[in-house]
């Protein structure tokens, strides 16, 4: 059954704050680790991880949400640094984090990237946003593609030209424009998900 963003957000947040204290955490501690404005935000999502099977609770016990089986379908994807939405910027391979998450096939030919400015907000990639990656060399026309320019990286939407590959930005914001690359392009893989900032 598939996960808003916002839900994988918090059985995460019940995960990890499980793992951290050793005991289920209660419904404000998820709005706080979460920064969320209301406790009703966190139970509505919690409410709707309990109809899907993600959560289970006992009602006899105040720290009662327990994250079920299922939840080890998902995977640890790593957050392996930022790339711009805009100007690219250094492709730097750190791993920052590992975020859980739902993957069909092999997890280690996903990664996330944290998207940098507004070149592609028109295309639903925000500035601070995690942006999962599946690894590949190639992509077809019109995918919205992580490519490396030298040792820089950018997220754009890939179209061909007659003698080169077309990087189009996809922005309310007029400053964007397209990147005609000659050579010297590599793809390293195409957007197929994302968690809002």
């Amino acid at each position: 059954m598939k996960l808003t963003n916002r839900q994988k957000e918090v059985l995460s947040a019940v995960n990890e704050l499980t793992a951290k204290n050793g005991y289920s955490p209660a419904l404000r501690e998820i709005k706080e680790y979460l920064n969320y404005n209301s406790i009703s935000a966190v139970q509505r999502h919690t409410d709707a991880l309990k109809n899907k099977g993600f959560l289970s609770s006992d009602k006899y016990q105040q720290r009662n949400l327990k994250v079920k089986k299922i939840f080890q379908k998902m995977h640890s994807i790593p957050l392996v640094g930022m790339v711009t939405c805009g100007k690219p910027i250094l492709a730097v391979e750190n791993i920052e984090a590992y975020i859980p998450y739902g993957v069909k096939g092999d997890p280690r030919e996903y990664f996330f990237l944290r998207a940098v400015g507004d070149s592609m907000n028109k295309a639903g990639i925000d500035d601070g946003d995690l942006v999962l990656i599946k690894k590949q060399p190639d992509a077809e026309v019109g995918d919205k593609v992580v490519a490396l320019i030298g040792d820089e990286a950018t997220i754009k939407i890939l179209k061909k030209g007659n003698d080169c590959v077309i990087l189009e930005p996809r922005s309310t914001n007029p400053i964007h424009k397209p990147l005609y690359i000659f050579e010297g392009l590599q793809i390293q893989g195409r957007v197929v998900g994302k968690i809002n900032n």
